[in-house]
């Protein structure tokens, strides 16, 4: 069954600013307000914020359900859109009991935020709904000026077009101090593009996964997929930027192969690691390719590394349940399928 798609958002859409994780905006309302700004003037949307979005950390803390009420408010409010993560967190996880899944379907909207955001933007996608793995109001967005390329690319997404998942000219290992800069970015630096460890031939799959860690939450829960949810899967991964080092991912991606994971992938997809040194990513890329290829036999499936998503500025919007292609011959991955539902072929 096709999964269900969102709309595609209207010219000065009202979108839900939420803080289903940590309280950046009460801890950091500058980089906050940036960020709105960046899209407001950009794209034109308008914001309402709930009555947990500028809560503190403790207050946060201290009741996901009251967090998962504004997420489910989002979605019965007519006039709401799209909804937005303000920042990531880590512990997301704990508002999914809470979340209603039938309203949820009822009312498709753009769901959008990464690295903690993988809780909640994984468990709609198991249950039909297109969920977007991309920036959230503070992290990405208030930066985006340093990054003209990547603004061409969300608006091209934001239009409704279907944006070329190519590498950008230029990346980031992160930003400033928020103590004393909302939106100046680290000294960009030459992308020297994909790295593609192999693959049998080009295959088609639907798009799931998020961040390593939030995944490792969600292991062994009602929360994660049953065995066969990973047939025709391009499965896509990332590390936060608490940087585990290449011999953690080993252990992460055994217990993949000992799930029989690998077996069952279209493609495998791996963003840029942040904060690692040149040897720590060339380790990276030895245990990924050893550990799906030489241990669980996964030879054939196409791999490539180094990609444009994750915690390195700019990148990419990565729609869960969207089909995409992986080209190995040709080095290109696209995709295959229009991002929002009432848009042609």
């Amino acid at each position: 069954m096709n999964p269900i798609k969102p709309p595609l958002l209207s010219p000065g859409a009202l979108l839900a600013l939420l803080s289903p994780s940590w309280g950046g905006p009460a801890a950091y309302p500058p980089v906050f307000e940036a960020g709105k700004a960046m899209l407001a003037e950009n794209f034109g949307f308008r914001f309402v914020e709930y009555p947990t979005t500028r809560w503190t950390a403790e207050q946060l803390d201290q009741d996901p359900q009251a967090r998962a009420r504004d997420f489910n408010q989002a979605f019965a409010d007519p006039k709401v859109e799209g909804l937005l993560a303000t920042i990531g967190g880590n512990d997301a996880i704990r508002i999914l009991p809470f979340l209603d899944l039938d309203l949820i379907r009822r009312n498709p909207k753009l769901v959008m935020g990464y690295s903690d955001a993988t809780a909640y933007l994984t468990w709609l996608s198991q249950n039909g709904v297109v969920s977007y793995y991309g920036n959230t109001v503070m992290s990405g967005w208030p930066q985006m000026a340093s990054f003209p390329p990547a603004l061409d690319w969300h608006r091209q997404f934001f239009q409704g077009e279907v944006p070329a998942l190519e590498p950008f000219p230029f990346w980031t290992q992160g930003y400033r101090n928020w103590n004393t800069s909302a939106n100046q970015v680290l000294e960009p630096q030459p992308n020297s593009g994909f790295t593609w460890l192999g693959g049998d031939g080009t295959t088609r799959g639907r798009l799931w996964g998020g961040c390593f860690e939030v995944l490792e939450m969600l292991k062994g829960t009602r929360f994660w997929p049953s065995r066969d949810f990973w047939n025709h899967r391009v499965l896509f991964l990332e590390t936060s930027e608490e940087k585990p080092l290449p011999r953690q991912v080993t252990y992460w991606l055994r217990n993949y192969g000992a799930m029989g994971v690998f077996g069952q992938l279209s493609a495998l997809w791996i963003g840029r690691p942040k904060d690692y040194t040149d040897a720590e990513k060339a380790e990276l890329r030895r245990v990924v390719k050893g550990v799906v290829g030489e241990e669980w036999g996964a030879v054939g499936l196409p791999i490539v590394m180094d990609l444009d998503f994750g915690h390195t500025d700019p990148r990419w919007v990565l729609p869960l349940g969207i089909e995409v292609e992986t080209d190995p011959q040709n080095r290109r991955l696209s995709f295959t399928e229009p991002l929002f539902s009432g848009l042609s072929p």
